[in-house]
C-alpha cells in the first residue's frame, strides 16, 4: 500500500504534467496563430497584385518579407515557451520533493543548456520560413509560367491551415518544432535539477514515465515504463541510451514526437524525508 508521502509524491508530479500539457497546447495555439496571420497576408498579396510576370519579384519580395516577420515573431515566442518551460522543469524535482517533506535547498543550474536550445529552435525556425517562402514562391513562379491556374496556385498555397496546401504542411512542421522543443528543455531542466538534488538527497534516482496522451506512442516507448535509474545514468530506449526523453543525443525517430517524462524516484520517500529533516 503506498504511503501518505507517496500518495502526495504521485499527485504533484501529476498535477505538474497537466501543467506541462496545457502549456504546450497554449504554446501551440500561439504559433498557429501566428502563421494564420502570415497565410493571410500571402494570400492578400498575390490577390492584389496584377497577374504578370513583370510583378513577380514584386510579389515574391512581398511574400518573403510576410515569412520573415512570421520568423522573427515565431523566434520569440517560442523562446519565451522554453524560459517558462526550464522553470517547470526545475519545479518537476523541486515540488515533489517537497510534497514529500524535502525542503533542503537545491543548488541553482547553469542556464546555459537554456540558451543553447533556444539558438538551435531559431534556427528551427528560420528554416522553416525560408523553406515555405521558396515553396510559395514556386507555386506563383509556376502560374505566370501558364502551368497553374490563379485558382490553382492559390490551392496549393493554402486557403487556410487545414486543406492539403503548403501552409497545412507548415503548420504541421512548426506544430512538432513547437511540442518537442519546449519539451526537450523541459527534460533537460528536469535532468539539471534532479543531479543537483542528488548532490543533497542521498538515493535520489530518476525514473521514465511513459505519456499516457501520446499522440504517437512507440512500443519502445511503452517498454521503458518504470525504468529506474541513477539520476546521472541514461535509461535503454529502443535501443539506445537516453538521458530523458527527447535527449538530443538520441534519433530523430526515438526523440521527435515523445510524449514521456521523469519522474524523481526514491526507493523509500518517508526515510529520505526524515534523513533530510534530521
Amino acid at each position: 500500500m503506498a504511503t501518505r508521502k507517496e500518495i502526495a509524491f504521485r499527485k504533484k508530479c501529476d498535477e505538474l504534467m497537466k501543467q506541462a500539457g496545457r502549456m504546450e497546447g497554449a504554446a501551440v495555439k500561439r504559433t498557429i496563430q501566428l502563421l494564420a496571420d502570415a497565410r493571410k497576408s500571402v494570400a492578400a498579396e498575390i490577390a492584389s497584385t496584377p497577374w504578370e510576370a513583370y510583378y513577380l519579384p514584386q510579389m515574391k519580395g512581398a511574400i518573403q518579407r510576410a515569412m520573415e516577420e512570421f520568423g522573427m515573431k515565431y523566434q520569440v515566442t517560442l523562446g519565451d515557451a522554453q524560459t517558462d518551460f526550464w522553470e517547470l522543469g526545475k519545479n518537476r524535482v523541486d515540488l515533489p520533493l517537497k510534497a514529500v517533506g524535502i525542503t533542503i535547498a537545491i543548488p541553482e543550474i547553469d542556464i546555459t543548456g537554456l540558451s543553447i536550445m533556444q539558438d538551435f529552435a531559431a534556427d528551427l525556425v528560420k528554416g522553416l520560413a525560408s523553406d515555405a517562402s521558396k515553396r510559395i514562391s514556386q507555386e506563383i513562379t509556376m502560374g505566370l509560367m501558364g502551368q497553374k491556374t490563379p485558382y490553382e496556385v492559390m490551392q496549393g498555397v493554402g486557403r487556410n491551415l487545414k486543406d492539403k496546401s503548403i501552409f497545412k504542411s507548415i503548420a504541421a512542421r512548426a506544430e512538432t518544432i513547437t511540442r518537442n522543443e519546449a519539451g526537450r528543455v523541459l527534460e533537460m531542466a528536469a535532468q539539471a535539477r534532479a543531479s543537483k538534488a542528488a548532490e543533497v538527497v542521498p538515493g535520489l534516482m530518476k525514473e521514465w514515465r511513459h505519456g499516457a496522451g501520446a499522440r504517437m506512442p512507440r512500443m519502445s516507448h511503452l517498454a521503458a515504463e518504470g525504468q529506474i535509474r541513477k539520476v546521472n545514468e541514461p535509461f535503454d530506449v529502443g535501443g539506445e541510451k537516453l538521458m530523458y526523453p527527447r535527449d538530443p543525443a538520441g534519433s530523430a525517430g526515438n526523440t521527435i514526437n515523445c510524449g514521456c517524462y521523469t519522474v524523481p524516484y526514491h526507493p523509500n520517500w518517508d526515510a529520505a524525508a526524515e534523513q533530510k529533516a534530521a
